[in-house]
């Protein structure tokens, strides 16, 4: 009864909102808001990136942009940030620059932070999404810069995104980085409520019309091991009001369920599993441990007292793992 009463009601806000002319944000003004966060103030100095390019999206040919954001020092090793689903480049900027107790990796890498598709502020648009689609648009963007010796590095969706990419362009991938990655196969009863709507409810494409900083704060927080600052969940806040971004969710998430894991037998670079000790949509001693079974070169590292999100909970541990990782697999 319930569930009827939320669809209900979700269908008479929609019939609302359309009838005022109610709209999604737009992507020119996601990015200014997502940039004029405080926490974001290294990415506004010089802004987002843009990069046209014909790349292949799950088998058709398209011109694509891309938004990203580059720094550090060129000559050094070449690592690319691959977020998750929802979020932005944006969530990389401690990383990147460093914070307080953070020594930030554009001190000693050739670091590049891009938006996917589907996602935050990238322009491209599909009438649907897929895991393969969010891979071949990270192998694009290796190809475009044509960028190699990379290590990739993964969070979440990204994590998967990141692993298809690395089988599909062994030439320019070293080594790859996978924090709470999706990718192995979910039993029955594996699955979060949020996402069990996302896959079944035929109304949840239009959820983002329902978007509100409560909601969202609601349905994150379980996924931290300590209070979500306000800013990080502004930023997911503001990447939802997006009606594309929100559909390339809602794909994703029914998309979502292992089926290339049986690729990743064949994955013979360096994989470093970086997980959050606390993850519930992930749990380590299941997901985690099936990676570091199936793929052939792995090492397995808890982050102690971080959930689905540990380059935000504890970015100075991230950025140690991160640094010896690359320092102890050396170049290829």
């Amino acid at each position: 009864m319930r569930s009827k009463l939320l669809l209900l009601g979700l269908v008479l806000v929609g019939a609302f909102a359309l009838g005022v002319g109610c709209s999604s944000m737009n992507k020119p003004t996601l990015e200014t808001r997502l940039l004029a966060l405080e926490k974001n103030a290294l990415l506004r100095g010089p802004g987002l990136a843009t990069l046209e390019a014909d790349v292949v999206l799950a088998g058709e040919r398209r011109r694509v942009e891309y938004r990203f954001h580059h720094a550090g020092v060129k000559e050094k090793p070449v690592l690319v940030l691959v977020h998750g689903t929802p979020s932005s480049l944006c969530t990389w900027t401690e990383l990147i620059h460093g914070a307080p107790g953070v020594d930030g990796l554009a001190r000693d890498f050739d670091v590049y932070a891009l938006d996917n598709l589907g996602h935050a502020t990238t322009r491209t648009e599909l009438d649907a999404y897929s895991f393969q689609a969010c891979a071949d648009w990270v192998s694009g963007f290796l190809d475009a810069l044509d960028l190699r010796d990379v290590t990739l590095v993964g969070q979440s969706y990204g994590g998967e995104f990141a692993w298809r990419a690395a089988l599909d362009r062994p030439d320019r991938v070293a080594r790859v980085v996978l924090m709470n990655s999706s990718g192995i196969a979910r039993r029955d009863g594996e699955w979060l409520p949020e996402e069990v709507k996302m896959r079944e409810w035929s109304i949840a494409r239009y959820g983002w019309l329902l978007n509100s900083r409560s909601r969202i704060a609601e349905a994150v927080q379980p996924h931290f091991a300590e209070p979500v600052p306000a800013e990080r969940l502004e930023e997911y806040y503001l990447v939802c009001c997006n009606a594309d971004n929100w559909s390339a969710m809602i794909d994703l998430a029914r998309d979502e369920n292992g089926t290339r894991s049986a690729d990743l037998a064949r994955l013979d670079r360096p994989v470093l599993l970086l997980w959050g000790a606390r993850d519930i949509a992930y749990r380590p001693e299941r997901f985690a441990a099936e990676f570091a079974r199936l793929l052939p070169r792995a090492e397995l590292v808890l982050v102690p007292d971080a959930g689905h999100y540990p380059h935000e909970e504890r970015p100075a541990d991230v950025v140690r793992e991160l640094r010896a990782f690359v320092a102890r697999t050396g170049t290829r």
